[in-house]
């Protein structure tokens, strides 16, 4: 699986067919992480989240794990367009599953539209490993599709979903071929969801979870 292939076009691409709604979505929840102080940033791409969070936040310092080459130039360049700091971020180009996380060393967590990039078999592995990097009291900014439980917007975002799926296999090679469950592997793992926002008739979700100490 690379992305290094859309990783030039991914930002416009995004505008194309979502405008800012994606974006809104990934910091729907970014005042959460103004008392973090060091986070973990999955599949983070060109970098529009790691942006926002650097803005936010003067004093996190962030690992960021991406597999793609590309969308680490990228995000690299949007900090220097901006003037970040570029000493407050370690990127690590490696692949999630491969990749062997300190323990307990991040307070903060963020998978936007990344965990829908892997099998089931492959989010049970991923979870666990994520679970093991966060802290005891760690917060965990998710978005991702969905498909709602009824009704038209389930239709409509299986149609579209079936249509990503198909396009993302084929210029990435992604593995997985369909939206696989992730909620009960975080809640298994102590994570508990506090709050959520939907989007594009339910297609979209940003939620807020939490780990309770042990």
């Amino acid at each position: 699986m690379s992305f290094d292939t859309l990783a030039p076009v991914y930002r416009g691409m995004e505008f194309v067919t979502a405008g800012g709604m994606l974006q809104r979505c990934r910091t729907s929840f970014l005042g959460e992480t103004r008392n973090c102080r060091r986070a973990l940033l999955l599949g983070e791409g060109p970098g529009r989240f790691l942006i926002e969070l650097l803005r936010a936040n003067p004093r996190i310092e962030i690992t960021c794990v991406e597999r793609s080459r590309g969308m680490i130039k990228q995000a690299v360049r949007q900090m220097r367009r901006n003037g970040l700091e570029e000493s407050r971020v370690e990127f690590l180009q490696r692949d999630a599953l491969a990749w062997q996380p300190p323990c307990e060393a991040f307070d903060l967590v963020a998978t936007h539209f990344f965990l829908d990039c892997f099998r089931r078999d492959e989010l049970e592995l991923l979870i666990a490993k994520i679970s093991r990097a966060a802290a005891p009291r760690a917060r965990w900014l998710f978005t991702d599709f969905r498909v709602p439980p009824n009704g038209w917007q389930r239709w409509r975002a299986r149609a579209v979903l079936a249509l990503m799926y198909a396009f993302f296999r084929v210029v990435t090679g992604l593995s997985a071929s369909r939206l696989a469950p992730a909620d009960d592997l975080m809640e298994a793992e102590g994570f508990q969801r506090k709050r959520q926002r939907l989007a594009n008739f339910g297609l979209v979700r940003a939620e807020l979870w939490m780990r309770n100490a042990a």
